[in-house]
């Protein structure tokens, strides 16, 4: 735990969850071999892979501001702006909060390829990926020239500190892109990639700790973008569907199936909590200005806000959203915190200074 605390977790000796010793770790430990093609599926033990629970209809007043007007299946924000994937992935819509004045506020159309993911740079810019496609979105609204990837079947992108940009597969492979966006390496060996979380600088790692979620093993497992290498997997429980990191690098993620998140910390990466969440958690996102995890719960349409300053996670607020709250963004700028319905529901706002409703769970 010593690692731990030295990163400014606080970690105390004796945890009030279900803390996961280094024993028990080595023993869930899937070690995953490497594969000699790009598109070879690995001989591991595997689960069907989880999804977000279904919502019920609309119920309490969702908190802070609504934008009905914002509908899509991707979510990202910077900046002081959010902008909305298409369902079709062909448009990014782009709203500026300040100019927000109601609903049905319009978002200046941005035209693309065909994409599956998009996220937000600190530069200000997007990154979407698509098949066969990268693509750069400036805070002009321009799109760069389309880079032709190869790669068929993305299904998340991230980026690294140096520029490096990174693009998850079904088909369970990471690929390398340099800063100009040339094909660097393909790291394979998954069953799929669901989830990719990049270590923020400053956290103690001697490199920036890259993490591939696959939801199709409920697994976790660090790459070396550098070599190819891979680090053992680690089971994150049964139904495992999405990921994000904090200010201190542990990687947090939604146990969907079983009802749970988890912390994961360290090189070599070890499980330091699983922690009972109620209403079926699934999107989750780390929110810098206020230091909270929020965890959405679909089966309840709620939004729930953690305390991890200690170590293990304190539910502090527990609000109500937008119908079925598949999506969260959070724009480390401002703290404004983006929540996007998947069932036409708009895009539910909360800036920092909205007063949220204290948790009354202990």
């Amino acid at each position: 735990m010593d690692g731990m605390r030295s990163a400014g977790c606080g970690v105390r000796p004796r945890s009030r969850v279900r803390m996961a010793g280094v024993a028990m770790t080595i023993a869930c430990a899937l070690i995953v071999a490497a594969c000699g093609s790009e598109d070879s599926t690995p001989d591991v033990p595997t689960v069907t892979p989880a999804s977000a629970v279904a919502a019920p209809p609309a119920g309490a007043p969702p908190a802070g501001t609504v934008v009905t007007a914002a509908q899509g299946k991707a979510i990202a924000a910077t900046s002081g702006r959010f902008y909305v994937l298409s369902d079709d992935g062909t448009t990014v819509l782009r709203f500026d909060r300040t100019g927000i004045t109601g609903p049905g506020t319009p978002g200046a159309r941005i035209t693309t390829p065909a994409l599956t993911s998009l996220i937000a740079t600190a530069d200000g810019s997007l990154i979407g990926a698509g098949p066969d496609v990268v693509v750069r979105i400036g805070a002009d609204n321009k799109v760069s020239p389309t880079t032709q990837t190869g790669v068929t079947d993305p299904t998340v992108v991230a980026r690294t500190a140096d520029g490096r940009v990174l693009v998850g597969t079904v088909s369970g492979s990471v690929v390398v892109f340099g800063k100009d966006l040339s094909r660097e390496r393909t790291i394979s060996g998954f069953v799929r990639v669901d989830g990719l979380t990049v270590s923020p600088a400053g956290v103690g790692f001697d490199n920036e700790q890259v993490v591939v979620l696959d939801r199709a093993q409920s697994s976790v497992t660090p790459i070396n973008i550098d070599d190819g290498s891979k680090g053992a997997a680690l089971r994150a429980g049964n139904g495992a569907t999405t990921s994000t990191v904090d200010s201190y690098g542990r990687v947090l993620v939604a146990n969907t199936r079983d009802g749970e998140i988890l912390g994961f910390f360290g090189k070599p990466i070890v499980n330091r909590f699983r922690y009972p969440v109620s209403g079926s958690p699934y999107a989750v996102a780390w929110d810098q200005k206020r230091h909270l995890l929020w965890v959405s719960a679909t089966a309840v349409n709620q939004l729930i806000g953690f305390d991890l300053a200690d170590g293990e996670p304190a539910e502090r607020h527990r609000v109500a959203t937008v119908v079925q709250p598949d999506s969260l963004a959070v724009d480390d700028s401002t703290g404004a915190l983006y929540v996007l319905s998947a069932r036409g529901g708009g895009v539910q706002i909360i800036d920092p200074t909205t007063t949220l409703p204290s948790s009354g769970t202990p």
